[in-house]
């Protein structure tokens, strides 16, 4: 639409146009970058990091304004046109927005329900930068947990969606108060996986990167407590892989031959929590992260424990003479070096660890399986008891047990549900019994 004839009347080139470009959709704030033009003209201008935008040496008369903005592009849709008047007395000053929240949601996504959900918008592009990826299958994935019938259990849920042929991808139904895995798989070439926490939002953007041929690149780092101070002792892995290393005693780290695209990396240390940070890792590339690990969890201190009776109290001992399952105690669980609980697995006869999500599931390779996930149609989750109490996990999620491997004193894994002692035989529980004895059940329990 160009602008009125009137803008072209007179002689005057000192009238000016001020305004703010504002996201509605997304985050709530000024839209940073966005490019905003004069309809009918070659005059444009950028939004600084308020969102903010001046044009100087315009002829007195009646402009139409409208902006540009990647977030806009994932939509689809376009912004609404502003019409400002202006004179060389009185600058004129323009509002401009992303369309409201309620209606984009309506329109693309038109079969969802009216609360509790959100809708995850995107691009699917050839690298950082790269050329759109059309007719990409991409998935959200999260765990529900559900209370029904009397009882209560962890169920996979997912959402699916395509690329189209500008690589835009839109995501309905996507719950806002858990965070989401979103993953995507070119044929013949790279997976990437992004996560992402509408935290009450209705809408979320996110730019997934993927190659069309298999290449690696590399990323270098270190590793701080929020003090500033270098955390040495640490492992930074790449989510969803095997790949992980060994900071060394200054916290550096490098991580060479990671698949390039779209990465999760994470980082802990023992007495910390784990962090992660996401990457776009380029073929060939080296890049850059610093590592801020959150502030330090409480670790019980160390119990100096001779013949552990605790462990004799609860009947570990003679089971373990039994050798019905796999046990491993102190010693056993300081010679693994892990820093995670579900790394105490990893050694274990007959248990493996997949790569899943954010981190591993663990399973009994004899289990019969599952397939309420056609992902992990073969994944056979065990069923967890912390110190003689059942422990519901999410079937298809990592280890999430509220301890670190310091903590516990001895583990028994029993992956024929008969072998396990008879009060924690469960009739969910033929994918095997894993039991966790930890220093906090033996502080707690009355002599």
């Amino acid at each position: 639409m160009a602008h009125s004839a009137s803008a072209q009347a007179g002689t005057d080139s000192n009238a000016v146009i001020r305004g703010i470009v504002y996201d509605s959709l997304i985050t709530d704030s000024p839209l940073r970058g966005a490019e905003v033009w004069l309809d009918g003209t070659n005059r444009t201008a950028r939004a600084d990091a308020g969102g903010r935008f001046e044009f100087t040496g315009l002829r007195p008369g009646r402009y139409v304004l409208t902006f540009f903005h990647p977030v806009l592009d994932s939509t689809g849709l376009s912004a609404a046109p502003v019409a400002v008047i202006v004179d060389a007395e009185t600058p004129g000053f323009a509002v401009l927005t992303t369309p409201s929240p309620d209606a984009v949601h309506g329109s693309l996504c038109p079969r969802d329900p009216l609360t509790n959900v959100g809708v995850v918008l995107g691009l699917v592009r050839e690298g950082a930068g790269g050329k759109p990826l059309p007719n990409v299958s991409v998935t959200a994935e999260w765990t529900a947990f559900t209370i029904a019938g009397g009882g209560n259990r962890w169920e996979p849920r997912s959402v699916v969606a395509r690329s189209d042929s500008s690589g835009r991808i839109r995501l309905c139904a996507v719950p806002v108060d858990v965070k989401v895995l979103i993953r995507g798989e070119v044929a013949g070439g790279t997976s990437g996986m992004l996560a992402l926490d509408l935290a009450g939002r209705p809408f979320g953007r996110v730019d997934l990167y993927l190659l069309e041929r298999p290449a690696t690149g590399t990323v270098i780092g270190v590793v701080r407590a929020r003090n500033g101070a270098l955390v040495s002792g640490s492992t930074v892995a790449v989510v969803g892989t095997e790949t992980s290393v060994q900071a060394d005693p200054e916290g550096r780290f490098t991580l060479s031959g990671i698949a390039a695209g779209s990465r999760i990396l994470e980082a802990r240390a023992i007495g910390y929590q784990a962090v992660q940070l996401q990457s776009a890792i380029a073929p060939g590339g080296t890049s850059r992260l610093e590592f801020i690990l959150a502030d330090r969890v409480q670790v019980l201190d160390p119990i100096a424990v001779s013949g552990t009776p605790y462990l004799a109290t609860i009947g570990f001992e003679k089971r373990r003479k039994t050798a019905q399952g796999h046990y491993l105690d102190e010693n056993d669980i300081a010679r693994t070096g892990a820093t995670r609980t579900e790394e105490l697995f990893r050694t274990v006869p007959g248990v493996q660890l997949r790569p899943f999500g954010m981190g591993y599931v663990v399973e009994f390779q004899r289990g019969r399986g599952q397939i309420t996930n056609p992902r992990l149609a073969n994944y056979c989750p065990p069923s967890y008891f912390v110190d003689g109490n059942y422990f519901p996990l999410p079937p298809n999620a990592a280890i999430t047990l509220p301890m670190v491997p310091s903590e516990i004193l001895a583990v028994e894994l029993y992956s024929n549900t008969s072998a396990a002692p008879l009060q924690y035989q469960r009739r969910d529980s033929g994918c095997g019994i894993i039991l966790i004895w930890t220093r906090r059940g033996e502080t707690g329990r009355k002599p």
